[in-house]
Parts: structure tokens; sequence; C-alpha cells
């Protein structure tokens, strides 16, 4: 999202700021060969992380849309390519972890790319590692960095690598996992725990939020940043747009439907939510839709088959 990087990259690389041109996608029959999956992780997992995504052979341009949820990815082979801040174009083949995205990045998959990505629910990276959500906010860190001390990443690696299909990757990644929640429970009961603010509440003013736990406003945004990686504000302007797109992916829009759409999902009007939209996925909503039933397009991110589009969907941010 294997071999490491011809050139290092720097321990914090920022995603890109502005989109290079997209390559042309081989076609691709996504009922017959679906290239993407989607699989909800066993129960020991449930409330951590959200979901798997299995990229299978999928090579060429893709436009990643924003998400709130931070990731943690290994290839299996192949790698991706995007320009970073500073112009360069760098190449990403070993595992690395990423904050939530608060825009849209293009990137380029080299041939063959297959990986695996954990991505985690909102609020529990702290869980899995120390770095403060709020450093990885739109930024690539490489595992290696972010969690030097623990060594079973590289195991983990060349089992992906040694071969099996997507269920054998999805068990051995949970069983990574599961080491780590485990080997971290005692320092967590040490110090405080990752700071949890339930999505219902984000509805209520934020001093009022900040009353039901007994701290400051500003202790209160301190937290929140430090676990979601973004303040409440641009929490609750994220969590309207991915409850707006995940009903589009679910639901085919009929006629008049984005007025209808915007309305339900938080928004004042529909141009609101147009202009969400074109920051998170650089198109407004019936183009972003228009762009993803191409199987071979850039956005082809959002087309799933029947039972992952159901767990990727899911409303319970």
């Amino acid at each position: 999202m294997a071999t490491p990087p011809a050139a290092p990259p720097a321990r914090r690389q920022h995603a890109p700021s502005k989109p290079p041109i997209m390559l042309a996608m081989r076609d691709v029959d996504a009922i017959l060969a679906p290239m993407r999956l989607a699989i909800a992780p066993p129960p020991r997992l449930a409330g951590v992380v959200r979901y798997f995504h299995v990229e299978l052979s999928s090579p060429g341009a893709v436009l990643v849309p924003a998400s709130p949820c931070p990731m943690v990815t290994f290839f299996i082979r192949g790698g991706s390519r995007f320009v970073e801040a500073d112009g360069r174009e760098r190449l990403y083949g070993a595992p690395f972890v990423t904050g939530p995205l608060t825009q849209h990045f293009p990137a380029v998959w080299e041939p063959g790319t297959t990986f695996i990505s954990a991505l985690i629910e909102s609020g529990q990276f702290g869980r899995l590692f120390d770095i403060p959500l709020g450093e990885l906010r739109d930024v690539v860190v490489p595992l290696a960095d972010a969690a030097p001390e623990w060594r079973g990443a590289a195991a983990l690696e060349d089992q992906l690598r040694a071969g099996g299909d997507s269920a054998a990757w999805v068990a051995l990644m949970c069983d990574w996992l599961l080491q780590r929640l485990a080997a971290r429970e005692e320092r967590l009961a040490r110090g405080p725990a990752p700071f949890m603010l339930p999505p219902a509440l984000l509805a209520l003013p934020t001093d009022e939020i900040a009353g039901r736990f007994g701290i400051s406003v500003r202790q209160l945004e301190r937290r929140v940043m430090a676990s979601y990686g973004q303040s409440i504000r641009d929490g609750r302007r994220m969590m309207r747009y991915i409850r707006a797109l995940s009903r589009m992916v679910a639901v085919p829009l009929r006629h008049g439907g984005l007025t209808r759409l915007a309305v339900d999902c938080g928004y004042h009007d529909q141009a609101h939510m147009v202009r969400d939209f074109v920051l998170f996925t650089g198109l407004a909503p019936k183009a972003l839709m228009a762009a993803a039933s191409d199987a071979s397009g850039a956005l082809r991110l959002l087309r799933y088959d029947d039972a992952s589009r159901a767990i990727v969907t899911r409303e319970d941010y």
C-alpha cells in the first residue's frame, strides 16, 4: 500500500499534496476476478481492527480517499509509489503504518502488487503503538521506525511472502496483532489508557463533552488529538463524510437522492457535502461514483463484491 525501497525513506514522510497524472489501468472483471477483499476480524480483535483489506495483483494508478482509520500494511509482492511533499517519488515496499488520512492522495502500484492492511478502529491505535496518532496524520512511517522494539514484524513479513491465500494472510496478521496487544497490556496498565470518545457524543457541544469526562476543553482536545489524530471539529467533519460515502457505496443513489443523503448525514445542504467530498476524495459525489463504476479506473478502491461491501460500509464509527 517485496523488497525494501532502493532509498530508505525518512522516518516520517508526508502524503503528496498534488495528484500526479493518473496512469491507465488494465481492465478487470470485478465479479470473476475480484482484486480486493474486505475481511472482518475474529472476535478477539473486534473493536480493535475494523477490517482487513487484501489487494490482489493490482498494478497501476490509484486514488486513495481520506479515511479516519489508521492502517498497518504489509506487502506480499510489489510496492507503492507516490510523490511526497518534497516533490520526489518514492517506492514503499516494506511494512508501514499511517494515521488518519485527511486528504485524498494518489499512488501508483508496481506490477503484481499484493498487500494486506489492517484498518484500526478510530481511537484504538494506542493499544498497538506508542506514537501519538496526531503525529501520523497524513504521513507514512516505516514499521521499523514506529515499533523498533517489535522484532516479530520481520518474521511476519517473511511468512506472508512465503505464500498462501487471503485467509492465511489474515490469520498470520491476526496472530501478530494479538501478540502486540498482549505484549502491551502490562505497559498500558501502568499508564493512562487510550482516550475513547463514543461517536454518539460528537453531536454534543465540545464543552458539554468535556464536562461529561470531568476535564477541561483543552484537555479534551489534547486527548482526542492523541487518540484520533485530529481535532473534535475535524472528527465531526470526517464522520459526516464517511457516513455519506458508506451509504453511496452500499446503495446506488437515485435521482434527487443527494439532497436527502446530505441532510440524513448531518450536512447543512448538498453544497456543504460537495465541498467535503472534493476535499476528501478529489471529486464531487456524482463524479466520484461515476468514476468508481470503472473497474479499471483510479477509484477502483471503492469497488467491492457484495460480501466485502457489507463489511466496508458498516456504520458504527
